[in-house]
This record gives C-alpha cells, sequence and structure tokens, in this order.
C-alpha cells in the first residue's frame, strides 16, 4: 500500500506541468529549505512541513493538496506502528551535473527511520523542488 502511495505521490509531482512555482537562489538555500521541511516533520507537523515546501513544487495546487492529504492519511496508518518522530537526521547530498541535486534526510521515531528525499532541478530562473519522497523502507540507502 505504502509503495503504491509512494509511487503515486512520486508521479504527481514528476509531472512536467510548470505551474509559477516560487525559485530558490542557490543549493544552500534548497538544503536549508528540506532542512526546515524536516524540522516540522519531526515536530510531528506533516502539515506545516508540506506548507513549507508548496510554494517550490511544480504541480498545481489541487494535486499537491491531494498528494499531502493521502500522505496524512497514510502517516497517521503508521504512527502505531512506528510511534512518534522523535528527531531527523541528513544523511547525505549528491549533484548530478550543474541542474540536479538530491538531499536525503532520514525522520526518526521511536521504532523506525523513515527516509525522505528531495530532489531539486535548477530552471533558468533558480531552483524548483522537482520531486520528493517519503517511505517506511530504509534498505536501498546502503545501496549506494
Amino acid at each position: 500500500m505504502l509503495k503504491k502511495l509512494v509511487i503515486a505521490i512520486t508521479l504527481i509531482i514528476c509531472q512536467v506541468s510548470f505551474v509559477n512555482a516560487a525559485t530558490i537562489p542557490d543549493e544552500s538555500t534548497a538544503k536549508e529549505l528540506a532542512n526546515k521541511v524536516m524540522q516540522q516533520v519531526a515536530a510531528g507537523n506533516l502539515g506545516a512541513a508540506f506548507k513549507e515546501m508548496k510554494p517550490y513544487v511544480v504541480i498545481s495546487e489541487s494535486e499537491f493538496d491531494s498528494a499531502a492529504l493521502q500522505s496524512k492519511a497514510q502517516r497517521e496508518q503508521y504512527g502505531t506502528r512506528y510511534g512518534a518522530a522523535v528527531g531527523y537526521e541528513f544523511v547525505d547530498s549528491k549533484k548530478v551535473g550543474t541542474s540536479l541535486l538530491r538531499l536525503r534526510y532520514l525522520e526518526k521515531t521511536n521504532r523506525h527511520a523513515l527516509p525522505w528525499v528531495f530532489y531539486f532541478y535548477k530552471t533558468p530562473e533558480g531552483w524548483i523542488l522537482n520531486t520528493f519522497t517519503w517511505k517506511d523502507t530504509f534498505q536501498e540507502m546502503f545501496s549506494e
């Protein structure tokens, strides 16, 4: 079920329907944005985390809101299994060429780690948040 949700959210966000997304001036500001998102996630404020991202994504408002609601519903199901969020950890960043940036984090809960990945794309106007994902499996974090 979670895999389907992750795929659905990723597909929605990857659509190339550039809606007037706000841009981020540089890579360090992109990391600041991801840190703000993760601070909200770690505080248990998933709605506020999505609100931080919203201006910088490239999909319509209704698509983003739908993805946020689906994500929130899924998270509520996992709350009893994994426990409350207790923090987060920056894992790494990787840049591909001059136009793609990936930032990886772990959301820490009482009983599990949840990977979050943010993908930024550099447009002629600046960086945008092209895609983000979270899931409840972390094994692939060891594949690189």
